[in-house]
């Protein structure tokens, strides 16, 4: 089936750039999208050696690529030099006839993070960490209804892409990944819905006096939560400038030489920005506990993270309760993987038993670890891709036998 994956081929290149590449290399690719690097001889008529391109098969519902460089370029008026400059966004076609939407980035230099945090100092760690907060700060310091934040989308997106133009509008929040939001209601949605299953794993009512809601999920051991109309109401209020995908895939660190002569590494860049939008923090708070195990295997990483992070998220009940929220529903759309054969939530299962780690009571902590369970022993890179390895043949093996 690897022919059917999208490759960059002579059509596509040729529509994206005026000068060709003299390399490409492909870093992810699937039936209906590619994300490659492509590099330039130095006299190629780009002010750029190497670029990032994304490429999405067009969809009715996509509209992802001008919005996500508008979001990029929103976060640069705060911190220029960490968010990699779109330079191109677009449409294409294959060899095939086959449309797709694409977008060209800055390529940038340096290390990710997931390889070469087990080689940092805890000073460094710490001092990284400290860097990916500060930035976070100035994110949050943007506001949807901000005059810099209209002026861009108006400048950057197309002309029937009016909805989130309107933005401005103190009700509108939200992003590419769930939408343009018009209430608190709606976002409660779209968290349900992102995680959509086959089958049912938690749903949501409304209260009988119709003062909120209820989240209830289909496990009886996950309960439910009671989510009143004041809180769901200050969601859009409370919205900021988010980037909701902090893993270690996605941050970018350089080696420099310090005053004293000795090399550390700081951070250098922030990718990724396709889940980007406008939310309350404790939204992009949340997000963290959902990758680890998965896109995150550094476990110290995370918990540093959380701690730092939790002094962002105003001490609201509404900003609490939207965590809570956001615990349920994924922990039971975990639960209903964990009936079946999904590696993945396999692999999640077995990397927090191994870890001993457990829920925090209180939702904006996440995932800890007691003093009593000894010393930390994370997963090297050989060690996680076992585990992954492992349960994949043992899943694989699973679905043969049930054949």
């Amino acid at each position: 089936m690897a022919d059917r994956d999208v490759t960059p081929d002579d059509s596509l290149l040729k529509q994206i750039f005026t000068y060709l590449p003299m390399a490409t290399s492909i870093i992810l690719q699937n039936w209906d999208k590619c994300v490659f690097k492509a590099q330039f001889s130095p006299d190629s008529g780009y002010s750029y050696s190497a670029c990032i391109v994304r490429l999405e098969a067009e969809s009715e519902d996509l509209k992802t690529f001008p919005t996500i460089a508008a979001l990029q370029q929103i976060a640069a008026t705060v911190v220029p030099k960490l968010v990699p400059e779109t330079f191109k966004v677009g449409k294409a076609k294959n060899l095939q006839g086959r449309t797709f939407d694409f977008s060209v980035t800055e390529f940038v230099e340096g290390d990710l993070l997931e390889d070469v945090w087990q080689q940092m100092s805890t000073k460094e760690q710490n001092s990284v960490v400290t860097e990916i907060v500060e930035a976070l700060e100035k994110f949050h310091s943007i506001l949807p209804s901000d005059k810099r934040v209209k002026e861009i989308l108006e400048k950057m997106l197309p002309e029937e892409d009016e909805e989130l133009k309107s933005s401005e509008m103190p009700q509108s929040f939200g992003g590419p990944h769930t939408g343009i939001l018009n209430d608190g209601l709606g976002l409660l949605g779209a968290i349900i819905e992102r995680r959509k299953l086959k089958k049912p794993f938690c749903c949501m009512e409304p209260l009988v006096d119709l003062q909120g809601v209820r989240i209830r999920s289909r496990f009886e051991e996950l309960g439910s939560i009671v989510i009143n109309n004041s809180a769901i109401e200050k969601w859009p209020g409370e919205a900021v400038l988010c980037h909701n995908d902090l893993n270690p895939r996605n941050l970018i660190l350089r080696s420099c030489v310090t005053s004293d002569g000795k090399s550390e590494y700081k951070l250098a860049g922030i990718i990724d920005w396709e889940l980007a939008g406008f939310y309350p923090a404790s939204y992009e708070l949340s997000m963290q506990d959902t990758y680890l195990g998965n896109a995150n295997r550094h476990v110290s990483f995370y918990l540093l993270l959380k701690q730092k992070m939790r002094n962002l998220v105003p001490r609201s009940s509404s900003q609490m309760i939207l965590s809570q929220a956001m615990e349920l529903v994924f922990e039971s759309q975990q639960r209903l993987l964990l009936d079946g054969n999904n590696i993945g939530a396999h692999i999640r299962k077995r990397f927090i038993e191994y870890l001993m780690l457990e829920l925090d009571e209180y939702p904006c902590i996440g995932w800890t670890r007691s003093p009593q369970a000894g010393p930390l022993l994370e997963y090297s890179s050989a060690a996680f891709h076992k585990l992954e390895n492992d349960v994949i043949e043992e899943m694989v093996a699973k679905r043969a036998k049930a054949a």
